[in-house]
């Protein structure tokens, strides 16, 4: 009998850490934040739940039926927000009000996280996580950072488990998918530095080519006065590709301290890709 039973719970664990914890919501149609529509508030509520899929094993399916739904999305004006908060969690009722009057700059701003920040900050809270005091992290008790830092992904992965299985490994494509563990996770701020570093470095590559150009152009020119005309011109682009390289430098290292932050982290990969 006992071995019957301990061979049970061993099951049970080990479904657990081989099945994704599958979680229901609901947005309430039509609904919104103030300054963007109710289809772009939507994709980024489904953006902030895909990144923590992309994190640990969780998995986010929305559905149409406010009933079948784990947790739920409403927006309400200000006034029925307390403290004029942009997200308020109701573990207990299973919902999460959205401020929908209160404008934070969502249509104008680059790089706006609000709505995903929030989203992931009141969805945790549904999963009874408390405030955390530690700088950086998704759950601060009043300064949200854009992205998760280290430890909330340590956390995340500790909660939820690190399997998952969101990706064919193969293609690389989100389905079909393999029944095999993902072993990427590369954060999104390092995407992005990886970005604006592809970005500088194509226009200083660009401006080197400029410079082949009209080193050509001078040397075919056997006029004194043309040469001299050209030859400022070198000059300029030259001015230009020292200018470029401090930005393109700052690029660089940003990437290379944001990579020595993540090393160590399970399954991190550093991937411009």
């Amino acid at each position: 009998m006992y071995k019957v039973l301990l061979s049970l719970v061993f099951c049970l664990v080990f479904a657990c850490n081989v099945q994704a914890q599958k979680v229901k919501y609901w947005l309430e149609p039509n609904g919104h934040m103030a300054e963007i529509s109710s289809q772009e508030t939507h994709n980024r509520i489904d953006e902030a739940l895909d990144e923590m899929e992309t994190i640990c094993d969780i998995e986010f399916i929305k559905v149409s039926d406010p009933r079948k739904a784990k947790i739920r999305y409403y927006f309400r004006p200000q006034s029925q927000m307390e403290y004029g908060a942009l997200g308020l969690a109701y573990v207990s009722k299973g919902y999460i009000l959205l401020n929908s009057t209160r404008k934070i700059g969502l249509n104008i701003e680059r790089g706006n996280r609000f709505v995903q920040s929030v989203t992931q900050h009141e969805t945790l809270h549904m999963f009874r996580w408390k405030h955390s005091l530690v700088p950086g992290s998704i759950m601060h008790a009043y300064d949200i950072p854009k992205y998760f830092n280290k430890t909330d992904v340590y956390n995340l992965q500790k909660r939820f488990g690190k399997y998952k299985d969101r990706i064919n490994n193969t293609t690389g494509q989100r389905k079909p998918r393999d029944g095999k563990p993902d072993v990427l996770f590369v954060p999104a701020t390092l995407r992005l530095a990886g970005d604006r570093f592809r970005e500088l470095k194509a226009e200083h590559d660009a401006l080197h080519e400029v410079r082949d150009r009209l080193i050509a152009e001078r040397d075919s020119l056997t006029d004194p006065g043309d040469r001299a005309e050209k030859q400022s011109e070198v000059l300029d682009n030259l001015y230009e590709i020292i200018e470029q390289k401090i930005p393109l430098g700052l690029a660089a290292t940003e990437w290379h301290l944001i990579n020595n932050y993540w090393t160590g982290t399970y399954g991190y990969i550093n991937t411009y890709k």
